[in-house]
């Protein structure tokens, strides 16, 4: 028999998910991410909406790439620099975020019985 305090311990799996896909900008960045491969830090921070400051970029990537959604490449070469592409992880999550843009532009909407 569970207690009242046992269900108040559960939760659902998805919430931490949710939780940090609901930063601003996360979602725009494994779209753009996705759509144009491999980028440096400012052909990515072109791919979004001009609102996104350097600042908030820099501290989204860290984040996922924290997370394993995003791998950071040091490519050396007469200049150094930065690319930025999807895990697996990251591309399984764009794909998960396709299909909810198409539930919710009424793909598999439904009227309530």
């Amino acid at each position: 028999m569970t207690s009242s305090n046992d269900s108040a311990d559960e939760h659902c799996l998805a919430d931490g998910f949710l939780k940090f896909f609901s930063q601003e900008w996360m979602s725009h960045i494994v779209f753009s991410l996705a759509r144009h491969g491999p980028l440096r830090f400012g052909a990515l921070r072109r791919q979004l909406p001009p609102r996104i400051s350097a600042r908030v970029l820099s501290a989204r990537l860290k984040a996922l790439e924290a997370a394993g959604y995003v791998e950071r490449h040091d490519l050396s070469g007469r200049v150094l620099h930065v690319e930025y592409s999807l895990t697996a992880s990251g591309r399984a999550v764009d794909a998960a975020l396709a299909g909810s843009e198409q539930l919710l532009s009424g793909g598999a909407r439904q009227e309530p019985r």
